[in-house]
This record gives structure tokens, C-alpha cells and sequence, in this order.
């Protein structure tokens, strides 16, 4: 077993939908190590080695995971963010068993999306980007037209992590002017 335990963080109303619930837990350990597992058998999986995430959507929503976070969105009530909880944590424990019998795949399958940058800002959701949210400020970003620095929340002592993170994501794209 990988994964021993979660406990729920913040739970409310998501800021990109107020109709979604979105969930975030924290890991009772590091879980970075399933990573490679996960993105060979989660078919739509997103993997970003170098930050590292993974990220995919499923029916009932769409799960986010960091080496010690898992946070759930897109769902309808806390009630069904609690049950993908469980579901997450039973995939990662099997997917973790079963290990030497899958071909882990240590490269992102995808391309980078907003979704992505998404998952690492700090979500304050502060309109001081002058855009009036964080995935329109992700979009910005990815077009060229807004720099990490302009994200206020990025310059916190506690969001230097997610800068970092941030920072090596829109490195895999060749985009060093975005980071300044």
C-alpha cells in the first residue's frame, strides 16, 4: 500500500463553476513514485514529470494529484467528491500492487494545457492579473501575452514552490520569456 491516508482541506464551491463542488486533500505520504504507473494504465491521463502532476477526468469528475495532494472538481455534491476520494485512493494503492506488471510511461502523452497551469496557481482568483480569473490567466500564459510575475500570488515566500513548478511546466515549451 502507497497511499495510508487523506484528509480534506478545503471543500466548497469550485471558482470556475459555482454549480461544481471541488475537493482538496492532503496525502499522508508521497505518492510521485505511482506517477509513471498511473499514466500507462489511466488512458486519458496527463502526466507533467518535471513539476511533477498527473491529472484525468473521469465520469463523475476531474481528479488532480501533486506528490502530496489529491483534489477532485467538476462534481455535483461533496457526496460524489468523497466517493472519487475513495476511488483515487483504491486506484493508486492497485495500480501501486500491481506495479511490476505495468510498463511505466515517464513522459507527458499530451500537450500542456491551461488546465495544467491551472492545477499549480496558487487560485486566488485576485483579478490583480487584470483577468478575471486563474484559468483565463493560464490561457494568457500559454498565448504569450501574460508572465508568471504577473501573477501577484506567484510572488508570496508560500507560493515559491508553485512558481518553481510553474516555472520548469512553460520551460517544456520553450516559453523562458513567459517565465521573467
Amino acid at each position: 500500500m502507497l497511499l495510508h491516508d487523506y484528509k480534506i482541506t478545503k471543500a466548497g464551491r469550485s471558482f470556475c463553476n459555482t454549480e461544481w463542488v471541488a475537493i482538496t486533500a492532503e496525502l499522508s505520504n508521497d505518492i510521485s513514485e505511482v506517477f509513471p504507473y498511473l499514466n500507462a494504465v489511466v488512458d486519458n491521463a496527463v502526466y507533467t514529470p518535471q513539476v511533477p502532476t498527473l491529472g484525468f477526468k473521469m465520469d463523475m469528475g476531474f481528479v488532480s494529484l501533486t506528490a502530496r495532494e489529491l483534489s477532485v472538481g467538476q462534481v455535483t455534491c461533496q457526496e460524489d467528491a468523497i466517493k472519487v476520494l475513495g476511488y483515487v485512493k483504491g486506484l493508486i494503492n492497485d495500480t501501486w500492487d500491481k506495479r511490476a506488471s505495468i510498463t511505466p510511461i515517464y513522459e507527458r502523452k499530451g500537450e500542456i494545457k491551461a488546465k495544467d497551469i491551472v492545477d499549480i496557481l496558487p487560485r486566488t482568483s485576485c483579478r490583480e492579473s487584470g483577468l478575471p480569473t486563474c484559468f483565463a490567466f493560464a490561457m494568457a500564459l500559454l498565448k504569450g501575452q501574460k508572465r508568471l510575475r504577473d501573477c501577484s500570488a506567484l510572488s508570496k515566500p508560500e507560493s515559491a514552490q508553485d512558481r518553481e513548478a510553474l516555472a520548469r511546466l512553460l520551460d517544456m515549451l520553450g516559453s523562458q520569456e513567459v517565465v521573467k
